[in-house]
């Protein structure tokens, strides 16, 4: 009994560790969770590369494929919450004020999110071509929804 909780502890844990690094491009180290911004930052650009390179595997006609990068979206952004804690900002910080402000309307994008893309990463794995097309226009429209009101633009 022992060895076989054992055995599905590593299995998570493995699985777990497999959707972290989706894609190729994850940086080396992961910053401390408690320090929010960074740790943020790290959080918001695995999401941000996940998602492009969803985007090339769903365009090549790689919907199978796609679907891990979508479950990774769809898990992350159910961190959105604990990563934006009141004020937390710096000068080199995105977010804007309104994120606070709007907090109601900002925490619906994000469980928006994470229902758009877990519903891409079921179609990705059992619908059809056009069908993952239109629900990975939902998930970018959710995505750029929440950075229109929520981030500010690059320096």
């Amino acid at each position: 009994m022992k060895s076989c909780v054992v055995s599905i502890a590593v299995i998570v844990v493995g699985f777990l560790s497999g959707l972290g690094l989706a894609h190729e491009s994850h940086p080396t180290h992961m910053p401390d969770p408690q320090d929010v911004i960074p740790f943020r930052y790290y959080l918001m650009e695995n999401i941000g590369s996940n998602a492009k390179e969803m985007k090339a595997k769903i365009d090549a006609g790689k919907l199978k494929e796609a679907k891990l990068n979508a479950q990774v979206l769809a898990i992350h952004s159910t961190r959105i919450e604990a990563l934006f804690p009141e004020g937390s900002t710096t000068d080199a910080s995105r977010a804007k004020a309104e994120i606070w402000q709007k907090w109601d309307a900002f925490l619906a994008l994000a469980s928006a999110l994470s229902t758009e893309a877990d519903t891409l990463a079921v179609a990705a794995g059992h619908g059809s071509a056009s069908d993952v097309q239109a629900q990975m226009k939902k998930v970018f429209g959710t995505c750029k929804s929440c950075h229109d009101q929520f981030r500010k633009p690059e320096k």
